[in-house]
Order: C-alpha cells, then structure tokens, then sequence
C-alpha cells in the first residue's frame, strides 16, 4: 500500500503561548495571529495575555520579592513602635494557599495568625521586635534582613568595623551568615527552595504534569520548559506501521464497533478509561488535530484489540491476514506506544494497561506482566497520578473532572497491578507507602448507562464504577497481608500463619456481607440478573476463599503441630464450596450472556475452580457422589472451549487441565495398590480423604463470617473428628501436585 502523504496539521509548529479562549477550553492553541484557527472556527475573539510565553514569567522570583519587600515594610513598621495594618481572614486565607502553592514564606502572614490569639492585638510582643539599626560583627549578631542592594554578610554604612588586627576570621563570617536558632524563619526564599523535602509536580516542555522528588533538583525550576527541546511523536509512525505492514486505512464505523465493544465487555471489570473523557479527545484529535492527554492512536489500538477479541479473529471486509484481528490492532498499539514513551500522557499509561491485557490473552505473560508492573504503574508515578489533587483543585490549578480522571487512573493501574500479581503468583512491587490519592467515593452521583452490545432494545443499567472499585480494592486489601506470608514466605511460624488465615476468611466473609444491593449476586435476592462485573467481582471473592484454604488441604504441609483449627477435611469442603459457587456464577453468565462476551479475567478464576473439582474427581473408579463434581467440572471445559474463541490463554488453559488431569489420574492409580485397606475404609482416591469425614465435620455457610474463623469448640470438635484416628492414613498430595495447587502458574517447559 502507497504511504500516505502526511497532512500540514502535523507539521504544525510547537506553539508554547495560547490564546485565552484556547486555555480557557483547554485544548491545543495554534499560535495564529491576529485570529488562531480555533477561535476562527468558533467565531471567539481571539486576544493574548501577553506578549511572552507565560511559562518564561518568573512568577515565583516576582511573588518572592514581594514577600521580601513586605517582611522589610512591616520590620520598619514595628521598629518605629507603629501597628501593623491587619489583613482580613478572607485575603489572609487567600494569600496564604498563594505562598504555600509556591513553597515561600512572608513572616507578615505568620505574624497575623500570631497576633488573632493575643487579644487581637496586632502587634508582636516587645521580645519579637527585630531592630532594623545593624549592630557591630564585635556582638556575634547582624542585620537578619538587609534592606535592598544589601546582602547577607555586609554590614551597612553606619556599622563600626573592626580594627585590622581584629579583623574576623573566615570561621567567624560563616558562623555570622548563618542564621542562629531563632532565625529560621527569616530564610530567604533561594534557601527554602534549596532545603525542601518533598517533591512537586512541574510542567515539562511537553505541556505534561511531571512528578520529581526533591533529591532529583529537578524541581529548583518552576517549570522545565525549554529545557529539553519537544520531541514530535508522530513522525515515524506512519513509516514504521507501514514497514510492519499495519498500515491499512480502518473504517470509521468499524473501529467504533471494535470501541464499543471493549466498554462493553472489557472495561467495567478493570474500569480505567472515562468514556465521556475519551469520545470528547477523539473527536477534539481527530477533527481540530487538537492533541489532549485523554487520547491517542496507541490507546485507540489497544482498545480496539481487546474488542476485537469479540469479533471473528479474519474479518471479511478488513483482511489482517496473516494476522488475526486482535493482533492486528495490538501490534499497531505497542509500535505507537513505543514512540509515546518519549512524552508520556495518561492515554500512554491506559495503552500499556490495555496492551497488558491483551498480552495475557495471546499467552505472552511475561510482556504483559512488564507492561503493567514495569511500565504502567511507574509512569503513574511519572506523571505524579499517586497524589492527591485536591489541593490544586480548590486552588484551580486543575479542573475537577481531571483530578477525578487521574484519581481513576491510578487505582484502575493498582487493581490490574495486583490482578496480575496473583494470576502469576508475584508479589506487586508497587509502594503504597507513597500514595496520597484518595480512593474513589462510596457514592457518588454520576452514574454510566451500560446495555449489552449489539444488542437491539436491551435495557439500560446503570455502573457504579466508583462503588466497584472501591470494593475491588477492598477485596484486594484483604487478601494481600496473607498472600504475602502464605503463598511468599517460609520464614513464620504456621500457628501465626493460621491465625492470619482464619482472620483473613472472617473478613472476606464480612465484605460479602457489607456488600452493597447493586453489587449483590445471590440468587435468592436479586431480581434480575447481576451485571457481568458483579458476577466478575463476585467470582474473584471466591477464588480468594480458595486461595486460602488451598495449602490447609494436606494434612502434613503446614498444618500447626499441635493441631489448630478445623483441619485439612474441613479445607477442602470449602474449597469445594467455593469452586462449586465459580461454576454457579458461570451458569447465571452463560444464560444471560454467552462465554462468548467473557472478560478475560475469568479465565483465571475458571482455572482455580477446573483444578478443586479435577484434585476431588479422579479417583480409579468413579463414585456416584463425584458425578456432581464431574457435571461441574464439565461445565468449566465448555466455558474455556467457548472463551477459546476470544482468549488464546482459554485454550491453553483448557490443554494444560486436559493433561494435568491424565497425569493425576496416572500417579493415583500407581499409588493405589488393589489391597489397599483405605479403600475398604471408604477413602475415595479422587481428593485423598473420608468421605464419613464430610458427613461428620460441621457445616459453615459460606456467606456469613464463618470459614476458619469459626467458634473455638467448632475448631477443636473438627479436630477431634479428624484426629490421631486417622494419622496413619496415606496423604495422596505428593510434593509435585502440592506445589501445582499452590500455584496456578503455567510450567515453561509446557508453554
């Protein structure tokens, strides 16, 4: 296919001042004199603030020097014996949220606050008074604030200087130009910018919000613009996407079928893309070739990928081949991606988020897990996303709905973070420690209609996007202190690993209970059927129950010595449980929506409850009792069968159970010999325990805050019904097929 030739809109210069109407609206200014091109589209008077860039203004030296001239003013004030005019609390307030934004001092706004508490009077005590006359370098003092044309370690011309013998020492002048212990709060504003601490966000010579930390120096600028000259992102693109053969010309109509695809099926579960956000920057890019943070081709690609993962993988009318359609669009996302790496924006960090996903779908685990562990999360703290924003709101630095933006960013690139953190067994790396943004609102009043799609005449819902995530991350708060001892650590004593596991399940339990209505799933209570990211959410919550109990299934592993709690029988009926109720939600999702329309985080939790039921199911004969299991366990292949078309991972997952469960079935039977007196004693050899065990442990309903937390005398009559009676009986768990529940990971060698 010929390239394109490139239009004059890319050509157009870096412009760094913008009209007023352009900055009001926030959009791309294209410098144009008298009229700029926006303004004359939308018939708006064009008019510039001034002459030079605004980011060349050195607002901070200006409002520096003002507070210095203030400080010498009310010095000369209170040496002549006179009252400090007072401030109103209004403009005082006003004044003080200025200085704070530019990290500087005026002592005349600490004196008013001083002052209100002494009976409003405004003048200092007598012992604060600082004379303004310099006294001799012979006291061991000097003048703290120099009048204008002075500078630190001069005297003033009415000073009496030392004879020549007594001249100081150059000891004595650095001791005199240091500030003693009362003088700190008289640093001029060079030192207080020196001697900060914290970091601060700063605008680089992309337009971009950066986020720099006080030991890079960066942020002695105010701005780093300039500094670096811009780097135009687009101009290799179109001879690389056609190098790579992804230059095809896409349909309109068809890649915002692809579009609404993805925020129908794919974004809800992992909600990390603000549609409103999005159309309104693909309309400003595409037809005023306005770029904005919000959008970018990358981003479009990498959504479009994940929604053609619902769509056959060769489209009659778009011809990828060799490529299926979803590659397609994902190798034009990652080729772009690279080219923004150079100016990231937030719709940089939602591509590799995306790109992350569909990674894992085409079974590259390690790339995606690199994009959204080693590149998503840390350019959030690039682009400073981890700080909170409402300071700058109220100052109106920011626009409300952008620091709300950001605030969805950074926790949806947190909660794919951890997705992938327990899908590949890894320990997130992320420090929370650092975090500052606020999680999202319980309630709020915006809500997002949601219908299937396509689907002709369906009913709205509404999405709660902001109560889902609040109760993912939840789920995710409480599982992560176990995860990171039970599944990651060797190094603690199994009595306290037990307590922490009958905590944790008491409080997964409770959140189940706190759940509110429209996140509800059960099949008593609701009325209709749950929205696919509830069934999701509620999915996740049972994979998490199995994950608990998962290393309590083997009577040896990490069982407490003395025994503790309601033993491995029980561990294993409410591993059951929970793989059974992820076959359950499956069911409700099938009838109301198709695998076909699956997220792909199901895969995973599909995988988790395919293993439960293949450990209980494959014993040498079958048992009457396991026919249920093995229906179950059924259901679970055609739901991965049914994914395969969309998810290659399904398919692989499907394989690797597939011959999993022949080799389990091999090494069960080679261990049971025909004289076996386990199998007279009623052991069945498909979960390795007694089935009178079963019948004979107490019951614990899953939805209330039972589980391992149970009462005490429920733990020890567990016990007492699993106890030394039994010691003797073989553990079927082997080492290998211990550590394949453990970890659900795929080996290498089988991929």
């Amino acid at each position: 296919m010929p390239t394109k030739p490139r239009s004059h809109r890319s050509l157009r210069k870096h412009v760094t001042t913008a009209c007023i109407p352009c900055r009001d609206g926030k959009v791309k200014c294209g410098g144009g004199t008298p009229t700029c091109r926006n303004c004359a589209i939308r018939g708006k008077t064009c008019r510039y603030r001034q002459g030079d860039d605004k980011r060349k203004v050195p607002v901070r030296q200006a409002v520096a020097l003002l507070a210095r001239r203030v400080d010498s003013l009310v010095h000369y004030i209170r040496g002549c014996e006179l009252p400090v005019p007072t401030m109103g609390e209004e403009d005082h307030r006003i004044l003080k949220n200025v200085l704070d934004a530019l990290e500087l001092q005026c002592e005349d706004v600490s004196y008013s606050e001083k002052s209100t508490s002494i009976e409003g009077n405004p003048k200092l005590p007598n012992s604060t008074i600082v004379p303004t006359t310099p006294i001799s370098l012979n006291s061991g003092a000097h003048n703290s604030h120099p009048s204008e044309g002075e500078s630190l370690g001069e005297t003033a011309p009415n000073s009496v200087h030392p004879p020549e013998q007594s001249r100081p020492t150059w000891e004595d002048t650095v001791a005199q130009e240091i500030p003693g212990d009362g003088d700190w709060d008289s640093d001029d504003e060079v030192t207080d910018q020196l001697s900060c601490r914290l970091g601060r966000l700063q605008v680089t010579h992309d337009g971009q919000l950066r986020y720099f930390g006080s030991t890079s120096n960066l942020t002695l600028l105010d701005a780093l613009v300039d500094v670096t000259p811009p780097v135009t992102i687009a101009r290799d693109a179109p001879e690389l996407l056609e190098s790579a053969q992804l230059d095809h010309d896409i349909d309109e109509g068809f890649e915002r079928h692809l579009l609404e695809l993805f925020f129908t099926w794919q974004d809800p579960s992992l909600h990390i893309i603000d549609a409103e956000s999005f159309w309104r920057a693909r309309a400003q890019s595409q037809d005023e070739s306005l770029a904005t943070p919000y959008y970018s081709r990358a981003l479009s690609d990498a959504m479009c990928a994940l929604g053609a993962a619902y769509e056959p993988k060769y489209h009659p009318d778009f011809v990828t081949f060799p490529r299926s359609l979803a590659e397609y669009f994902g190798d034009r996302a990652k080729i772009l991606v690279e080219l923004e790496l150079d100016t990231p924006s937030i719709a940089t960090i939602q591509a590799l988020v995306l790109l992350s996903t569909h990674e894992a779908s085409c079974t590259r685990d390690t790339r995606g897990w690199l994009y959204s562990e080693g590149m998503a999360m840390r350019l959030t703290l690039d682009l400073g996303l981890h700080l909170e924003m409402a300071p700058y709101v109220e100052k109106g630095i920011i626009p409300h709905q952008d620091a709300e933006v950001r605030r969805m960013v950074f926790w949806g690139v947190y909660l794919n973070e951890q997705f992938w953190g327990f899908y590949l067994g890894r320990s997130a790396q992320s420090r929370m420690d650092i975090v500052t943004v606020q999680k999202p609102a319980a309630r709020t009043l915006s809500l997002t209609c949601w219908k299937p799609y396509p689907a002709v005449g369906a009913t709205l819902a509404h999405i709660p996007f902001s109560l889902l995530c609040r109760e993912w991350l939840s789920l995710y708060e409480i599982m992560l202190p176990l995860t990171d001892v039970l599944y990651g650590c060797s190094e603690i004593s199994v009595h306290v690993l037990q307590e922490l596991a009958v905590v944790t399940v008491n409080k997964l339990g409770q959140w189940r209970i706190d759940l509110p209505e429209e996140l509800t799933a059960d099949e008593v209570s609701s009325l209709t059927t749950p929205l696919p990211h509830v069934l999701t959410l509620h999915m996740q919550y049972h994979q998490f129950m199995i994950h608990c109990h998962k290393p309590y299934i083997s009577r040896r592993y990490i069982q407490p010595q003395p025994p503790q709690g309601p033993g491995s029988g029980h561990a294993r009926k409410m591993c059951i449980d929970s793989a059974v109720a992820i076959v359950q939600l499956l069911l409700r999702y099938e009838r109301a929506y198709g695998f076909e329309k699956s997220n792909i985080q199901m895969v995973s939790f599909v995988f988790s409850a395919a293993l439960i039921l293949i450990f209980n199911t494959v014993p040498t004969k079958p048992m009457s009792s396991d026919q249920q299991l093995v229906t179950h366990l059924s259901t679970c292949f055609r739901a991965l069968d049914k994914m395969a078309s969309c998810f290659e991972n399904a398919r692989r997952t499907s394989v690797f159970l597939g011959i999993l469960r022949r080799q389990w079935q091999v090494r069960r039977r080679s261990r049971r010999a025909p004289g076996d007196p386990g199998r007279e004693k009623g052991f069945s050899e498909s979960s390795g325990w007694r089935r009178d065990d079963a019948a004979m442990s107490p019951t614990f309903d899953q939805g209330t805050v039972g589980g391992l937390g149970s009462g005490i005398d429920d733990l020890l009559w567990c016990y007492s019904a699993l106890g030394d009676a039994h010691a003797s009986t073989v553990d079927f768990m082997g080492p290998n097929l211990c550590n394949i529940l453990l970890s659900e990971g795929i080996p290498r060698a089988f991929v």
